[in-house]
């Protein structure tokens, strides 16, 4: 008859019983959805019209850069627009970008907290829903704000919100002339000091 020997009390399991059991899958979620809102946006962006204004602009910059190479080597600078700087856009077009992120930010706290208070859910207690909850709301209500101020106060703006404007995704594409001669008109050519 065998004896049956007493087992030891369970030693911890460091992968079992380290503690990451929850926060891991936690941000393995948070990681499928910003990648989701990414892939979004990357699709959204290619619908956009901005994508042939950049090859109009990419071909007049060429074009640019041929005629000031002819005229450097003539004795003269070449002056005219530049076709990078951005433009005001009008006014609706701001007010209807403070909708949308009010909304967007709005909805991105709710459905945080909702995450984070949904009992049955994967995000059940995670801190990590409430925080990109409220960092988006945050984030996106003071590009509203932002926003908000160009449309209400708009071109009668101070000169850093013209920079802003000019610089950033809060202005629109210029379209550079198409017309030849149009383009040729927007340059000049500067006769530089010191040349014959």
């Amino acid at each position: 008859m065998s004896r049956r020997v007493p087992l030891p009390d369970r030693r911890p399991d460091p992968v079992r019983d380290d503690g990451l059991h929850v926060f891991v899958p936690a941000l393995m979620g948070v990681g499928m959805i910003v990648s989701g809102i990414l892939v979004i946006a990357d699709w959204v962006h290619g619908l956009l019209p901005n994508g042939r204004v950049r090859r109009k602009q990419y071909i007049a910059s060429g074009a640019q850069g041929v005629v000031l190479s002819v005229a450097q080597a003539a004795g003269y600078n070449l002056e005219g627009p530049d076709f990078h700087a951005r433009e005001w856009r009008s006014r609706l077009v701001y007010a209807l970008w403070v909708g949308v992120f009010t909304v967007v930010g709005a909805s991105a706290l709710v459905v945080g907290l909702l995450a984070f208070n949904d009992d049955a859910g994967l995000f059940y207690r995670n801190p990590w829903m409430v925080g990109l909850g409220v960092g988006t709301a945050v984030v996106l209500g003071l590009l509203a704000l932002q926003l908000l101020f160009f449309a209400i106060v708009h071109r009668r703006s101070f000169r850093a919100a013209h920079v802003l404007v000019e610089t950033t995704w809060f202005g629109r594409l210029k379209h550079p002339p198409t017309n030849p001669g149009d383009f040729a008109a927007s340059l000049r050519l500067i006769e530089r000091k010191g040349t014959k």
